[in-house]
């Protein structure tokens, strides 16, 4: 989880301590638009997966990150 958490804090420009699992657009002003795709295509690239659109628009949260993650068998 620790990879996860580093990307997300890199891309939001954030604390690592600041990434949590209900980290989200609705609490994080850094999470617009342009950043969920960066984040994305920084989280496809580090973890070697690679995500539709309907995973791609799923993705609401760390948790939800967490989770998509997860269903590739990524262990966290």
């Amino acid at each position: 989880m620790d990879k996860l958490k580093k990307i997300f804090a890199r891309v939001l420009s954030i604390p690592e301590s600041a990434v949590t699992d209900t980290l989200s657009p609705e609490n994080t002003e850094s999470w617009d638009s342009l950043s969920v795709i960066i984040l994305l295509s920084e989280i496809e690239k580090g973890f070697g997966v690679t995500f539709t659109f309907d995973e791609v628009i799923s993705v609401t949260d760390f948790d939800s990150a967490c989770k998509l993650l997860a269903s590739k068998g990524i262990a966290l």
